[in-house]
């Protein structure tokens, strides 16, 4: 692997709580260290944020502040248009890397050069403060390998990202990456999956994934639009 790669990891951030500074240590401490670590405050009303800040080493984590919450997908989008990395990673505040995720996926994009990203599986558990495991998720998913298919396993050539575009703003209840991933598959985006945990997904009371209605009214969107589009290619 080269040692020259450069990956900026984008990480949105809001109300944080504690579990930010282990998903930031979980990114520190990968054995292919970051080129540069961006966090966007999407308008957060608490300071734990400044406060951590001053933890981090400064030349390696950048801070971008907006005045006010404009949702998860504006925050990434805010961060790749700062990144100066040639790949591009995403993780959100609460969750956890295993510290090979980062020279897995540069091991095997190298070694497949002619693959646009690749993404891998995802482990879900319960935040220590989660007694229960909520409505949306079924008990048996829990500490166990998934497919993950989302940014937090996400690790893409930034040109290839900006091919597909950036995330949909519009889509507010955490459908705006599964949105992404059915793009990148219609434009024929060149992809794999490893077979390993390259994700830990914190389970808590605040996912956004339990806004369960309107999750699926998105997901029904993502899919029209994706059928739409497939449609007019002749797909």
């Amino acid at each position: 692997m080269k040692a020259m790669h450069q990956v900026s990891v984008i990480i949105p951030v809001f109300n944080p709580t504690e579990h930010l500074a282990a998903c930031v240590a979980s990114v520190l401490q990968q054995e292919h260290a970051p080129f540069e670590i961006i966090l966007v405050d999407d308008g957060s009303r608490n300071d734990l944020l400044a406060t951590l800040e001053t933890t981090w080493p400064g030349e390696l984590v950048r801070v971008l502040r907006l005045e006010r919450n404009q949702g998860v997908a504006h925050a990434r989008n805010w961060g790749v248009q700062h990144a100066r990395g040639e790949y591009l990673a995403f993780i959100d505040q609460d969750d956890l890397w295993p510290p090979h995720k980062l020279r897995l996926q540069l091991e095997y994009l190298d070694a497949h050069p002619a693959m646009d990203f690749v993404i891998g599986q995802q482990v879900y558990f319960l935040s220590a403060e989660q007694t229960q495991v909520p409505p949306w998720l079924r008990r048996e998913l829990l500490q166990t390998s998934l497919p993950g298919y989302l940014p937090g396993t996400l690790l893409v050539r930034k040109d290839r990202f900006a091919t597909v575009g950036f995330f949909n703003e519009t889509l507010v209840s955490g459908t705006d990456d599964v949105d992404w991933f059915f793009r990148a598959k219609d434009r024929g985006m060149q992809s794999a999956m490893l077979a390993d945990d390259l994700l830990y997904k914190r389970v808590h009371g605040n996912n956004l994934s339990q806004q369960v209605t309107r999750h699926q009214q998105e997901l029904l969107r993502v899919v029209a639009a994706s059928i739409a589009r497939q449609k007019n290619t002749g797909k």
